[in-house]
């Protein structure tokens, strides 16, 4: 019998003994141009801010998207069809021009704030997937900042983009990957130990700082879990990329 399982924010339903189908989704309202929203935002950027989340999500975990739907909470026009731009564009930054796009738009009610629902429906071999449980101690980096609202529209250039998780995930030392959203670091590095079956025992960091709870927005942080024996060859191979230039440790988790 398929089991359908929960992890972290994913659904996981294998569909045969190889291949294993992976769903994410994300939401967003009240960021836009609509004269209720709260944060004013270009709407195709919203969407592909939304969109960002579950595509980090799937393919942090090693998924391969076949499949993006977008649930808009507004009239096609103008507001829809600058969604669909806005995710269309984010889709070829990602390197998937040609994904299929399939949704709906709310034509009956007028609506005063902008929001839209971006589900990506995604495949990896099941042998492929990781973060499921690692086998050693864990060093974790944090790459990025928490950034949301007015201060994402600030740093949006300092943003990690799609290529440095798939350079991440070539490398054989690299055992977890988890994009960190409104629920914080310290949350998302709880979620980390736990469903690698490590304790979270030594902070490298300080755990209460502002940092650590802050919201990420749309995915401005991973967590990189390294295997500890291996973390100076890691330091090593992304000392000299620029990309890694904001990277730091903030916690060991141990078997």
């Amino acid at each position: 019998m398929t089991v359908m399982r929960q992890f972290r924010d994913l659904t996981l339903l294998p569909i045969s003994e190889t291949q294993t189908l992976v769903i994410a989704c994300d939401s967003s309202a009240a960021i836009g141009e609509k004269k209720a929203d709260m944060v004013s935002l270009a709407t195709a950027t919203m969407a592909a801010y939304s969109l960002r989340v579950p595509l980090l999500e799937t393919l942090c975990i090693g998924a391969s998207p076949l499949a993006v739907i977008d649930t808009v909470g507004n009239e096609m026009q103008p507001t829809g069809h600058n969604m669909i731009a806005g995710i269309k564009a984010e889709l070829i930054k990602a390197g998937y021009p040609n994904l299929p796009i399939n949704g709906s738009t709310e034509e009956n009610m007028v609506t005063v704030t902008t929001s839209i629902g971006v589900t990506v429906i995604a495949m990896a071999p099941s042998s492929s997937l990781i973060g499921l449980a690692s086998s050693t101690d864990l060093i974790v980096y944090q790459l990025g900042r928490p950034y949301s609202g007015e201060t994402l529209k600030t740093h949006n250039d300092d943003v990690f983009g799609y290529g440095v998780i798939r350079h991440l995930r070539q490398l054989p030392m690299v055992q977890d990957i988890l994009p960190v959203g409104s629920k914080g670091i310290l949350y998302e590095l709880s979620e980390m130990a736990r469903t690698n079956q490590c304790a979270l025992t030594a902070p490298l960091v300080d755990f209460e700082s502002d940092e650590m709870h802050r919201t990420a927005g749309p995915s401005t942080v991973a967590l990189i879990g390294v295997t500890v024996d291996q973390q100076s060859v890691f330091d090593q191979l992304i000392s000299s990329d620029h990309a890694f230039k904001s990277i730091k440790k903030i916690a060991i988790l141990r078997k």
